[in-house]
């Protein structure tokens, strides 16, 4: 089993089918994944927060793939994009206060009531990603058919399970403060 296997298949006409590449020296060359990540990141306007959930989507992910899983050339790239677009939706659905109750406490220091009333800094203050707008900042390398199989090929090898406790939150940080230099 690969971690394409997860992905749903994608109906290819003959005549597409045979422009595909054939082997490794064909596929398109992807950018490096650092250039790529930074890239996206700047653009798209993640702040730490998105950046600190995506990364415990993606350990999540991690333990939830087959052990068999293989991945393609692209594949980091892939499981990049899901995770950040995932974590955008996710965070910005839970910034107006009437779901201030359900925010774990170490996000509720981030968000106030100013976002939710002045809608025009909101949107610029608060940058939550489309699967459109991300498929623009890729620059033609993942088209947004392939931005949405991502996000529900991501989200069901999540589980679903999107939310971040404080626990969750605190684990992470401690398990990985030598890569963060804390």
């Amino acid at each position: 089993m690969t971690l394409c296997d997860l992905m749903p298949p994608k109906k290819i006409s003959v005549r597409r089918r045979q422009s595909l590449p054939v082997n490794i020296s064909q596929q398109p060359i992807m950018p490096e994944l650092v250039y790529f990540i930074q890239k996206i990141t700047f653009q798209g306007g993640i702040d730490c927060r998105t950046a600190l959930v995506a990364l415990i989507y993606l350990e999540r992910a991690k333990v939830n793939l087959p052990k068999s899983a293989v991945g393609g050339y692209d594949t980091c790239h892939r499981m990049f994009l899901a995770s950040i677009l995932i974590a955008s939706k996710f965070l910005g659905d839970n910034h107006c206060p009437r779901h201030m109750t359900s925010i774990p406490s170490t996000w509720s220091h981030y968000y106030s009531y100013y976002y939710c009333t002045n809608s025009t800094t909101a949107t610029t203050t608060l940058s939550i990603l489309t699967n459109r707008h991300l498929a623009d900042l890729c620059g033609g390398f993942f088209p947004l058919h392939e931005i949405n199989q991502l996000e529900r090929a991501f989200l069901k090898l999540l589980n679903y399970q999107c939310w971040v406790t404080d626990q969750d939150i605190q684990q992470f940080v401690l398990d990985h403060r030598v890569d963060f230099s804390l």
